[in-house]
C-alpha cells in the first residue's frame, strides 16, 4: 500500500522507511532502555505525550521504538511549500497552528482537531503530541500546552463517562543531547483516563482542562529528569555525574541499568530540593565546592570518572595498551573508510544555531550520506575490476569497522586518562582533587541521609 486514504492508515513505504530508520537508530545510540512499553496498546484511542527537549530526535524515539505508524502534530510554520507539506504528510505529521501564525490560521485547527479525533476513534495508531509544545534545552518539565487536553476531551465525547481516550505520559532522557553513541532512556507512564474527569468537563470545561493538566504534569514530571531550580541547575547536573554511583549504593541499586541511574538521580534531586528549602546555606556551599572542583579538573586535564574509578592496576593497563596495539589496523581501516561521511554529517550541523537540532540532523544526514558513500566506494572497487565477493565483503566491513574505530577512539582517550592519572597520582595536584571529591561525596551523603531520615521519621 503506497498511497494512503487516511493519514493513520498502514502504508508499506512508511513501514520500509521505518525499518531502515530503526537500524540507523540502534547504530546511533550506544544503549537504549525502554520501561513499560507494554502500556501502549493498539486498538485503543491513545495519545502519547512525551516531554520535548531534543527537537526532531524526540519524534524518532517513538517512530523507531514503537510498533506503530504514529501520527504526529507539529507546529505549522514548518509546513512551507507543496513538497514539504507532501513530505511531512507522508511522515504522518499534521500541522497545528499557534497565535503567532495569525488569528486567521488558528481557525484551521478546527479541521486538524477533527482529523485527530478520527485518528483516535480508529485506534489503529497512537496520536503523538509533545506535552510542552516546543522543545527546550534543559532537563526540566516546562508548562504543558492545553491543546493536548482539548483534543482528548473532544475525542472522549463519543464515549462519555465510559472508558475511552487515554493520555500516556512518556519521559525521554538522553545521556547527551548532541553526541553520537550516547544513551537513551524511555520511561512510559501509566495512562491518564479522560473518562475520570469527563463529567467535570461537561459541567465546567475550563476547570476540567486545568485539573487534567495538573494531573498529567504531576505524572510526566516523575518520568523525566526534572530540575526546576534555575540558580542551581548546573550544580544539580554536575552532581548527577559525580554522585550517581554513590547514590545507587545508598539505594542498593546494584545494576548498571539506565533505569537504575535514573532512579538514583530522581532521589538525589528530590533530596537536594528539600535541602534547598530547609538549609539553603548548605546548597550554596556545595555550589562553591563543585565548580571549584570542576575548574581544577579541567586545569589538570583529568575527568571526574578517572578519580571515581581509580586506582588502576598495572596488569589491566598493560592489557589495555596491548589491545589498542592489536586493534590499531582495524581502527585505521575503519577511520579512513568512514571519515568523509562522518565529517560531512558533523560539519553540516555546525552552522545550526539551535544545538537541540544537532543530533536530529546528524542522524538524518547520516542515514543518507553513509549509504551513498558506501555505494561510491563499491563503484570505485568495481572500476578496479576486483572480484564481486571482495567488493561485497569490503562494503559489509565498512559500517562495522566504522563503529569499531569510533569505540576505539573513545577507549583510547580513556586509556590516556588512566595513564595520565597513574603517572601523576602522587602529585599534590591529584591528591588535592581526590580530597575535594571526597569532601563533596561526604557532604552529599550527609544530605541524603538527613533527608531520608526526615522522610522516614516525620515529626
Amino acid at each position: 500500500m503506497f498511497r494512503k486514504k487516511a493519514i493513520d492508515e498502514w502504508a508499506l513505504n512508511y513501514w520500509l522507511l521505518q525499518q531502515y530508520a530503526r537500524l540507523c537508530f540502534r547504530i546511533y545510540f550506544r544503549k537504549i532502555e525502554i520501561v513499560n512499553r507494554d502500556r501502549i496498546r493498539s486498538g485503543q484511542p491513545v495519545i502519547l505525550a512525551p516531554n520535548h527537549q531534543n527537537a526532531l530526535m524526540d519524534a524518532m524515539v517513538l517512530v523507531c521504538n514503537m510498533p506503530f505508524q504514529s501520527v504526529f502534530l507539529a507546529r505549522a510554520d514548518i509546513f512551507k511549500g507543496k513538497r514539504m507539506v507532501k513530505f511531512l504528510t507522508y511522515l504522518n505529521i499534521m500541522p497545528v497552528f499557534r497565535i503567532r501564525d495569525g488569528i486567521e490560521n488558528v481557525k484551521k485547527n478546527d479541521e486538524v482537531f477533527e482529523k485527530t479525533t478520527r485518528v483516535l476513534h480508529n485506534g489503529d495508531n497512537p496520536l503523538v503530541l509533545f506535552a510542552e509544545g516546543s522543545h527546550g534545552n534543559r532537563r526540566r518539565l516546562r508548562p504543558v500546552v492545553k491543546g493536548l487536553f482539548r483534543i482528548a476531551f473532544q475525542a472522549q465525547q463519543k464515549y462519555g463517562n465510559r472508558d475511552g481516550v487515554k493520555i500516556i505520559p512518556v519521559g525521554i532522557d538522553y545521556g547527551h543531547y548532541q553526541n553520537f553513541r550516547t544513551t537513551l532512556f524511555v520511561n512510559v507512564g501509566e495512562p491518564v483516563e479522560i473518562s475520570e474527569v469527563y463529567q467535570e468537563y461537561a459541567e465546567n470545561p475550563v476547570a476540567a482542562i486545568n485539573h487534567l493538566k495538573e494531573i498529567f504534569a504531576g505524572k510526566l514530571g516523575k518520568l523525566m529528569i526534572d530540575i526546576q531550580t534555575e540558580e542551581f541547575y548546573a550544580l544539580y547536573m554536575d552532581l548527577r555525574a559525580i554522585f550517581n554511583d554513590t547514590m545507587r549504593q545508598v539505594l542498593d541499586i546494584a545494576d548498571e541499568s539506565l533505569q537504575g541511574r535514573f532512579k538514583a538521580d530522581k532521589f538525589m534531586i528530590e533530596c537536594l530540593n528539600k535541602e534547598l528549602n530547609e538549609s539553603p546555606e548548605i546548597i550554596h556551599h556545595l555550589n562553591v565546592m563543585v565548580p571549584k572542583y570542576k575548574k581544577e579538573l579541567r586545569n589538570a586535564g583529568i575527568r571526574d570518572w578517572v578519580l571515581n574509578k581509580q586506582p588502576f592496576g598495572a596488569t589491566g593497563l598493560l592489557l589495555s595498551v596491548m589491545a589498542k596495539i592489536v586493534l590499531l589496523p582495524v581502527f585505521v581501516f575503519g577511520f579512513l573508510n568512514n571519515f568523509v561521511p562522518y565529517w560531512f554529517a558533523s560539519s553540516k550541523v555546525s552552522n545550526i544555531k539551535d544545538q537541540q537540532f544537532h543530533s536530529s540532523f546528524k542522524y538524518v544526514i547520516g542515514m543518507i550520506v553513509f549509504p551513498v558513500w558506501y555505494l561510491v566506494t563499491a563503484g570505485i572497487l568495481a572500476f578496479l575490476s576486483l572480484p564481486i565477493w571482495t567488493i561485497i565483503l569490503y562494503i559489509l566491513l565498512l559500517p562495522l569497522t566504522g563503529l569499531v574505530a569510533f569505540e576505539y577512539y573513545i577507549r583510547f582517550r580513556k586509556l590516556l586518562g588512566k595513564l595520565s592519572f597513574t603517572l601523576r597520582r602522587k602529585s599534590g595536584e591529584i591528591s588535592s582533587l581526590i580530597e575535594q571529591r571526597k569532601r563533596i561525596i561526604s557532604l552529599m551523603t550527609e544530605i541524603i541521609k538527613r533527608q531520608n531520615n526526615r522522610h522516614e521519621n516525620p515529626r
